[in-house]
């Protein structure tokens, strides 16, 4: 490497390094770290606080430590196993370090009398104070320095000091100025972004770690942060404008969907008309729609969606709606028939269907006799041929995995239009949101017969006072859906229907409930519903099968058992199952005694608040975006650094300097994405 020439650190490979040979390469290429700067955006995942030194007699169990001693003993056991004990002691007391898996020539290095820093977590064993495989170094009257220690995620063949060495060598080239990054941002008040992978890397002992960590303020973060989030702009900004260059089939005739609205027994509400309009808007731009339309539990969305699919219906091409649940895709299948007047150009598609009944629907759809596929993930089957697929409309998008609507988008021949419905968005689509990678239509405002639901939270010590409320409740013409997260009996502690139904049984009359779950064939879980609907029983005992196409005015009590098992977004949908009819309607959230402290706060959102865009923006702080541009649906946040709540300051710096860098030569833009998000770039438009 020329000691006088700064070098781009793309094109200078690990290999390039000392002490890095074909061993550690092919480890580190494990790690997709190929060259320099692969190697600098590696980032820490954590720190260690290595700033101060504590004297043995005041550590306590279960913390991190650092302390200075003398070895005292050395000594190698095999009972119960092998191990390599080795007591450290100071002027206060002692601290034993144990070595489970060591070469021999461990023993040698640790030499009684000889000085020691060790850093660990200590913990109470059997001869005391202790701690397992700490880090350590033998001192020569070295005066201590207090550090932050990065790290790093590892593989195979790769230690922490390893990768430390290696990473504070390229962090020495970058200060020396002999390689360099390509930096597109010239931030006023923020550091280049040389220095500021420098200070992730070696953060100042003298911050705070939290500074360096999601939602730090250190400089270095926010820089860095500045970039993560101009990176994912700048791909969802270049995806904008490749799909105004892809083809897409333009949808302008509406007299079928005037005539489908003008017949309808209700006025569209104006949000409903507003959504419509700006959906009907892309759908004749030309180029291929990505929206998402968004409203609370029965706010009316699918006669939107229904309005929209005749715009595609009147030009003869093909409309497929995936619904999550065969009781859903049943509930849309009548309701289509009713405002298209006709089930001649409309299926329903299951995977239950006879194979005779299924082949002759999927001819139909191959001959383009069909217009509207309604059906579960039937409808994206390998011999599954559409004539010319051309709007994809996902309802209860939440359900359905990145995979899944790829797998469906790419039954069309060119790219088709699609419509994500729901009504408490995952976290990953909120994000899509605030990031610019989703075009969002809002129905906020609910019919106007809409009763709110009052939401309680109950442990399940007081189920008796909770069947004697039920037992009054139905004696005066209430229903009442029971929902359990289990069908069969169980060992742990959830509660199945067939555990339920033996306390049921013995205070209802038979007649007075049903059991529906997912196990049943269609026409049975068909009956049942019916049943209840007619109100021949007044309890509906079910999983989660109910949460959603079910529409039963009468019904408004819903009790929910474990709630604290549930996710928000299924607490919000089958809340949203009662307060539909006239009726003061009641939730129910059944819970265990002890709870912990994230199930505790999902209680108190969905007991505070009934509006699914708050709840929504909540299950993101709890559950973190998931992986944006890829297959996560949530989890762990995509961004390193940026913090989707936390720096919301950054959106109006992200934004302009997004719009400058859009302007270079591709490459350039696609060199900022892939430090970033390498390999995504083919999913962010699913």
């Amino acid at each position: 490497m020329s000691e006088g020439n700064k070098i781009n650190a793309t094109s200078l490979p690990i290999s390039s390094l000392k002490g890095v040979g074909e061993k550690l390469s092919n480890s580190l290429i494990k790690l997709g770290i190929r060259n320099l700067e692969d190697l600098l955006f590696h980032f820490p995942i954590d720190y260690l606080d290595r700033t101060k030194l504590e004297q043995i007699a005041d550590l306590t169990p279960e913390n991190d430590f650092v302390i200075r001693g003398e070895i005292e003993k050395v000594s190698q056991t095999f009972v119960p196993r092998k191990m390599l004990l080795v007591k450290i002691k100071d002027n206060s007391g002692h601290i034993f370090l144990r070595f489970f898996y060591y070469f021999p020539s461990l023993r040698n290095i640790f030499k009684e009398g000889a000085n020691i820093q060790v850093a660990g977590k200590s913990r109470l064993g059997r001869y005391g104070l202790e701690t397992i495989h700490p880090d350590y170094e033998i001192l020569n009257n070295e005066d201590f320095i207090p550090k932050i220690l990065p790290k790093y995620r590892l593989t195979k063949g790769i230690t922490q000091q390893k990768i430390r060495k290696i990473i504070s060598q390229t962090c020495q080239l970058l200060r020396d100025k002999k390689i360099e990054i390509d930096d597109y941002i010239n931030h006023p008040n923020l550091q280049s972004l040389n220095d500021a992978v420098v200070g992730i890397h070696q953060p100042d002992h003298k911050n705070p770690i939290n500074d360096y960590l999601i939602g730090g303020e250190s400089k270095a973060r926010l820089r860095i942060g500045l970039e993560e989030i101009i990176a994912n702009k700048i791909s969802y900004l270049s995806i904008k404008e490749q799909n105004q260059n892809r083809p897409a089939e333009r949808f302008e005739n509406n007299i079928l969907a005037i005539n489908i609205e003008e017949n309808l027994p209700f006025s569209l509400t104006p949000d409903q008309k507003k959504s419509y309009q700006e959906i009907a808007e892309d759908m004749a731009s030309g180029s291929p729609m990505l929206r998402l339309l968004q409203g609370d539990v029965g706010s009316g969305k699918t006669i939107v969606a229904a309005l929209i699919a005749a715009h595609v219906v009147e030009d003869q091409k093909q409309v497929v709606i995936l619904a999550p649940t065969t009781i859903l895709a049943n509930q849309h299948y009548e309701s289509f028939c009713e405002w298209y007047g006709d089930n001649e150009n409309i299926v329903l598609l299951t995977s239950k269907l006879p194979v005779r009944e299924k082949r002759e629907i999927y001819q139909k759809i191959s001959d383009g006799i069909v217009k509207i596929i309604i059906g579960t993930h039937a409808v994206f089957q390998d011999e599954l041929i559409y004539q010319n697929l051309s709007l994809v409309i996902y309802d209860e998008q939440h359900r359905f995995g990145v995979n899944q609507r790829l797998k469906l988008k790419e039954k069309a021949n060119d790219y088709p239009h699609q419509l994500l419905l729901s009504a408490t968005p995952i976290p990953r689509t909120m994000a899509m949101g605030v990031l610019s990678g989703l075009d969002i239509s809002t129905i906020k405002s609910l019919p106007p017969n809409r009763i709110p639901v009052m939401t309680s939270t109950l442990a399940n010590s007081k189920r008796d006072a909770l069947i004697k409320r039920i037992q009054n409740a139905i004696a005066n013409d209430s229903q009442v859906y029971w929902v359990c997260p289990l069908i069969e009996e169980s060992e742990n502690e959830l509660t199945g229907i067939e555990e339920l139904e033996k306390i049921l049984k013995k205070e209802f009359s038979k007649n007075d409930y049903e059991i529906i779950h997912g196990k049943m064939k269609d026409d049975e879980k068909k009956e049942i519903i019916k049943n209840f609907k007619e109100r021949k029983t007044k309890i509906l005992l079910a999983t989660t099968v109910i949460e959603v196409g079910i529409d039963v005015p009468d019904a408004n009590i819903m009790v929910i058992e474990n709630a604290e098992r549930f996710g928000l977004s299924q607490l919000h949908q089958l809340r949203g199952r009662v307060g539909r009819g006239t009726k003061e309607s009641f939730c129910i959230l059944m819970h265990s005694e002890t709870l912990s402290e994230i199930s505790k706060e999902r209680l108190r959102i969905i007991t505070e608040t009934s509006d699914g865009f708050s709840i929504a923006e909540s299950d993101l702080k709890l559950r973190g975006p998931g992986d944006i541009l890829g297959l996560s649906q949530t989890g762990l946040p995509s961004f390193t650094f940026y913090d989707l709540l936390s720096n919301k300051e950054l959106q109006n710096e992200a934004d302009k300097y997004a719009k400058e860098i859009i302007k270079l030569p591709v490459e350039s833009q696609r060199k900022i994405i892939e430090r970033w998000f390498p390999a995504h770039l083919e999913l962010s438009d699913v």
